[in-house]
């Protein structure tokens, strides 16, 4: 199945937009100060003006405007160190919760092979002809096709094997077989 295809959110499209204007924007800029205050931006020397404040701006606002093109910067870097923690964290929380989810199929398998009810299944269905340990555990590896029952945990295919065993063993149990 084609994983669906994963478009950004509103938020991600504002923030990818706002990352390109100030990628775009000009490098240096300043501000001059005279009658009225003007912000120069450009590449190098002589700047032109970007904007100009009048004598009776607020100057709250003029801070704001004349100092927007550092302060984006700062802020993008700041999200950006922030995102990677973020997915530091649940890269972490992932890993954490499939260590606990994930099922140890070997020791599932040597725990069904110790028991009696499995092993008359065996013997009965899957021609076992002792029950000791050994011939046990050599005859469900032989079933299974596999070297050894951690083969079980690493390998779907043995994996499957091992859920099909497991569900003849279940019907027969039941007397569906």
């Amino acid at each position: 199945m084609a994983q669906e295809e994963l478009r950004p959110s509103p938020a991600q499209i504002r923030l990818n937009a706002i990352r390109s204007r100030h990628a775009s924007a000009s490098p240096a800029w300043e501000i001059a100060f005279g009658e009225t205050i003007t912000v120069r931006a450009g590449e190098v020397g002589d700047l032109p003006e970007v904007c100009t404040f009048t004598a009776g701006v607020f100057v709250d606002d003029r801070e704001l405007i004349t100092h927007a093109h550092e302060d984006i910067a700062w802020l993008l870097a700041a999200y950006e160190r922030l995102a990677a923690k973020y997915r530091d964290a649940l890269a972490e929380i992932n890993r954490t919760a499939q260590s606990r989810n994930v099922r140890d199929f070997a020791a599932e398998c040597a725990m069904q092979s110790g028991k009696q009810a499995f092993r008359t299944f065996l013997r009965e269905r899957h021609s076992l002809e002792a029950t000791d340990d050994e011939r046990v555990n050599a005859r469900v590896r032989s079933i299974l096709a596999i070297q050894s029952r951690a083969e079980l945990n690493t390998d779907g295919s043995a994996r499957q094997r091992w859920f099909s065993l497991r569900a003849e063993f279940k019907n027969w149990q039941e007397g569906r077989v």
